[in-house]
């Protein structure tokens, strides 16, 4: 861009667009606009469940420590109740059934760890698609601006149409007119132009 400003405009290429394709190249380009902004909605959205769910892993692991710290603490005192007792009746098959629910508890600590590491890879991947997002959003805006500017004429290649108008207007009036324009090296959108 900074070269294109630096070369004057007559070493420049240029190229024929009709002005119906350059338009809809333009709308075109708006609609990616809206659909990244939508993107960026629905992004925000499922940051928004990933909190949620950070919030529900971290309370199910508060719960399973508190069970597995009750299991343990059932577990000690069954066994200490049977010993201070002194039943001969007491049945190891009972520390079966607490083993059980050990096992089951540390299960289900594995699938809360399993779903920690799951939770992890969700964050990664929703950071790289927010990395994507904004360097889809650069590229979009450079198009659309790039668009724009290729829908833009200079204005000091309107001035002689401008003084043929005018000239023709005094003439059809009967009035004498004086044309004065300064400022002629800036650019107009060829649609205002149309109007």
């Amino acid at each position: 861009q900074v070269e294109e400003e630096l070369l004057p405009r007559a070493q420049q290429e240029q190229v024929r667009v009709r002005a119906d394709l350059l338009d809809r190249l333009v709308n075109h380009a708006g609609e990616v606009a809206i659909y990244r902004s939508r993107l960026e909605q629905q992004m925000g959205a499922f940051r928004g469940a990933m909190g949620e769910l950070d919030r529900t892993n971290a309370r199910l692991r508060d719960q399973l420590r508190r069970l597995d710290l009750e299991t343990e603490a059932q577990i000690v005192a069954r066994y200490q109740r049977e010993q201070d007792q002194g039943d001969r009746t007491f049945d190891p098959l009972e520390l079966d059934r607490f083993s059980t629910l050990q096992q089951l508890s540390r299960a289900l600590n594995e699938s809360a760890a399993d779903l920690g590491g799951l939770q992890g890879v969700l964050e990664d991947l929703s950071r790289q698609y927010d990395g994507l997002l904004q360097q889809q959003s650069r590229v979009s805006s450079e198009l659309q601006d790039g668009l724009m500017r290729a829908r833009m004429v200079p204005f000091d290649g309107l001035v002689p149409r401008l003084r043929r108008v005018v000239r023709q207007a005094a003439t059809d009036t009967g009035k004498q007119v004086h044309l004065l324009l300064e400022g002629t090296q800036g650019e107009l959108d060829r649609n205002v132009l149309d109007r």
